[in-house]
């Protein structure tokens, strides 16, 4: 029931820093499109979930859109570049107000992401070993890489259906274009939070 009720609340969570973001007078990002997308992510394995032992097929479908919309959730970690204005939040209202609209939205990015693989967990279980460890590894990279594009080449999850081509080549050029970095970096960070946000004892 817990799950179910986190499913209801992303949406008035979603709607309210809708209306707080247009309230204040913001710049920047569009970020109820992100936290959109990341919602989407969430519902797709939550959906899977539900319908797992009524249609394992068309389950198995919306895993795999899951997968492909999973790095939406972290990609809002990245709008943090736009946050030139901190500097200036504890003197300027409107800073402190565009601080709250950001961070809120990015929190919310990352919780989807975080309650989308324990849902996940549930309908592949991997308990704690190495096979769990190596799938947050190959996740953590994989969604780093495709975050890299998101943010660089500007490229969206339906691209991979809408655009292959320029999605294998975007992702052959990443490291070449000094990406390395950025993919390790955000695989690290990426990693550590699906290791303690799903440390339970099982």
């Amino acid at each position: 029931m817990f799950k179910l009720k986190i499913g209801y609340l992303i949406p008035i969570i979603l709607i309210g820093n809708a209306f707080y973001i247009n309230f204040i007078d913001f710049y920047g990002p569009d970020l109820v499109w992100n936290m959109i997308l990341s919602a989407v992510a969430y519902y797709f394995i939550l959906v899977a979930n539900a319908i797992r032992h009524q249609t394992s097929v068309f389950a198995r479908i919306l895993v795999v859109c899951w997968f492909f919309f999973y790095p939406n959730t972290f990609y809002m970690l990245t709008d943090i570049v736009h946050m030139e204005f901190v500097g200036n939040i504890l003197a300027d209202s409107s800073c402190l107000a565009l601080y709250f609209a950001f961070i809120s939205s990015i929190l919310f990015g990352v919780f989807c992401g975080i309650e989308s693989i324990k849902e996940f967990l549930k309908f592949y279980p991997l308990y704690w070993g190495k096979g769990r460890i190596f799938f947050f590894v190959g996740l953590s990279l994989l969604s780093s890489f495709a975050i890299h594009i998101g943010r660089y080449a500007r490229l969206n999850s339906w691209d991979i259906i809408s655009n292959p081509l320029l999605v294998v080549k975007e992702l052959i050029d990443v490291l070449p274009q000094n990406g390395l970095q950025f993919v390790l970096g955000y695989t690290i960070l990426q990693f550590w939070i699906l290791v303690f946000s799903t440390a339970e004892s099982e």
